[in-house]
Parts: C-alpha cells; structure tokens; sequence
C-alpha cells in the first residue's frame, strides 16, 4: 500500500495575529563596552597606516590622511552606531522557545526553540567584566557555531537566564514537568501509614 504525504498550503490570511510581547532590553552600560572596542579599533586604524612613515622616514603631505578618515569612522561609529545598536538589541524569552532582534541598519531576529538548544554557555570579555557585563552564548543542535548571542546582560541575570534555559531544556528531553507545572493531583501524597 502507497502512503503520500500530504502538506497543503497555508494561506497567510488565515494566520492568528500576533500578540504583542514584551522585549527585554540589554543593560545600557554595554554601550561603554562598544565604545572601549572602538577605541582600541581607532588607535590601530589611526596608528597603523603611521608604520611605513616611520619605518622609511618619508613623511609626505597626505600621511596623516588615512588616519584622520579612519578616526572620523570611527568615531561615527562610537557616537551614532552604538547607541542605536544597544537600543535596538533585545531578547525575549518565552516557556518554549528564544528571541534576539538586532540591528541599526539591517534588522535581524533570530528564534530558536528551546528544545533545538544543544548547550549554553556565558562569555565575559575584559570591556565586559570592567562593566559588570557578560554575554549568553546559546548552541543548537545542528549548528557548528553559536547560533544566538546575547550581549550586554548583566552577569547575574546571565547566569540566571542560563540556569532557567538549562533546566528547561533538560525539561524537555527528559519529559519530565518543572515543580510549577504539577498539577495539585501529582503532588498529593498519601503520608498516613496503616
């Protein structure tokens, strides 16, 4: 006997629509965290193309050229980029699955459902831990690279995001319900002995 699959279209006005949910904002402190990074980019970008002058002693009238444009990017980039970027980078985590939206430019949202999640780990580079910042690395299964990266959380909250990812993925594999979703009935025990 033949089976065939069946997989008819959906038609996207038939679609619910979509309630509006409440992102959660990273910590305004990771703009210093960019800010460091664009420093320490700008004094290579600006002292870089200086190299070749010192080293052959020829200094023409258009050497401090390539410095100056590549200060002024970057100091675009520290003064009108980060904001905006740490403004526009959000998550939202909901029981079964896991939001990130960034972008200034071009605006990326990336889901992941928490039962794809292989493991998490958190990040703290030296910008981050002079801020008290630390970033939430999420793998899934399939990826070779992290599929999901969440900057600028507050290390605690990092650590308590990843602990509640954990335990929900373990949740899920194991099919076993957290202690808030027993129902009364399961957690009725009879502690009267005959």
């Amino acid at each position: 006997m033949r089976t065939t699959l069946e997989d008819p279209p959906v038609n996207s006005q038939h679609l619910p629509p979509l309630e509006p949910e409440l992102w959660e904002p990273i910590d305004p402190r990771h703009r210093n965290v960019l800010r460091l990074r664009m420093l320490l980019i700008g004094l290579i970008v600006s002292l870089g193309p200086w190299l070749p002058v010192v080293f052959s002693g020829q200094v023409t009238p258009f050497s401090w050229v390539p410095s100056i444009v590549g200060a002024l990017v970057v100091l675009f980039m520290a003064v009108v980029w980060v904001p905006r970027r740490v403004r526009r980078t959000q998550y939202l985590l909901r029981e079964r699955d896991l939001h990130l939206r960034t972008g200034w430019w071009w605006f990326r949202t990336v889901s992941v459902a928490i039962n794809r999640i292989q493991h998490v780990e958190i990040t703290q580079g030296p910008f981050e831990r002079l801020n008290g910042l630390s970033e939430l690395v999420i793998y899934t299964a399939g990826g070779f690279k992290s599929d999901v990266k969440i900057p600028g959380l507050e290390t605690d909250l990092a650590q308590r995001l990843k602990a509640h990812i954990t335990q929900r993925t373990t949740t899920e594999e194991t099919g076993t319900p957290l202690a808030d979703e027993t129902s009364e009935e399961d957690t009725d025990v009879d502690t009267e002995r005959p």
